[in-house]
């Protein structure tokens, strides 16, 4: 059961929802990294299925008004979207009947080792990334043409692709962050998806992944009008935000993106596991 909203919560919640939104749609990731060890934090009481429907809220709103500035900027890849879509939503929707059946305890420990590992590989990988790289040589062609004119030309491995979606999924269901931590990473490191692409693609992905887990915890809380009172004001103010990110986007290159990721998930571990 979660407290009576004080104004200062509501505010907190706020202003969390637009700076997590704008990191979010900055990196392509949802933002929900930063954003479910803050709530740990502000709802010490709060069971993680009540903590991860907050941030998925966040997380779908974010990613939805995300895609829609990436999309009138032109950057999307629809086909690799579509086949992370198509294997991350069910996995998300597993992912979240497992987060209604665990205990807090547990949730801020595997959430915590999960951050930092994410966070080393990261920071590690950002630090290799000041050379630019050239496309993969394998892989399905792609060509993305920017509302400014700009071409893309890269190459897609696409069982790849399909190999992460459901890992992403997953997490994306099962912490409330999104599974955009695994997807731009990968896209931009292993499979050498240009930067501005594979964070706008990303989110299409996120917005689906966030909306399958969202359902379920819908399904069993609908009726839990103070849980979905935070998660709307949360949410807003990641829409707003996401607007901020996307305007930002293409003034950041690739390596501050990873450092930006792999820095957030470096204090989120050390909250949570300190």
């Amino acid at each position: 059961m979660l407290p009576e909203l004080t104004i200062a919560q509501a505010a907190v919640l706020a202003l969390l929802g637009l700076s997590v939104g704008a990191v979010g749609a900055l990196a392509g990731v949802g933002g929900g990294f930063l954003l479910v060890p803050v709530l740990l934090f502000i709802f010490p009481d709060a069971d993680p299925a009540t903590v991860t429907a907050i941030s998925l809220t966040a997380v779908f709103f974010n990613a939805t008004s995300a895609s829609v500035g990436y999309r009138l900027w032109r950057l999307q890849d629809f086909r690799t979207a579509l086949i992370l879509i198509a294997l991350a939503v069910p996995a998300a929707a597993v992912g979240a009947l497992i987060n209604r059946v665990t205990d807090r305890g547990a949730f801020e420990i595997v959430f915590g080792v999960a951050l930092l590992l994410g966070a080393v590989y990261l920071i590690g990988r950002s630090a290799l990334e000041s050379r630019p790289q050239e496309p993969s040589p394998r892989g399905r062609q792609r060509t993305i043409t920017e509302k400014t004119g700009h071409i893309y030309g890269y190459r897609v491995n696409e069982p790849l692709i399909a190999a992460i979606a459901p890992f992403a999924g997953f997490i994306a269901g099962f912490f409330g962050i999104g599974g955009g931590i695994i997807n731009v990473p990968v896209m931009m490191l292993l499979i050498r998806i240009p930067k501005a692409v594979a964070v706008a693609t990303s989110q299409l992905e996120l917005t689906a992944a966030a909306a399958a887990a969202l359902a379920i915890h819908l399904a069993y809380s609908s009726d839990e009008a103070s849980l979905w009172l935070r998660a709307g004001i949360a949410g807003l103010g990641a829409t707003i935000g996401a607007q901020i990110g996307v305007r930002l986007a293409p003034r950041v290159g690739g390596r501050l993106v990873l450092g930006v990721i792999g820095t957030g998930l470096l204090i989120a571990a050390a909250r949570l596991l300190l």
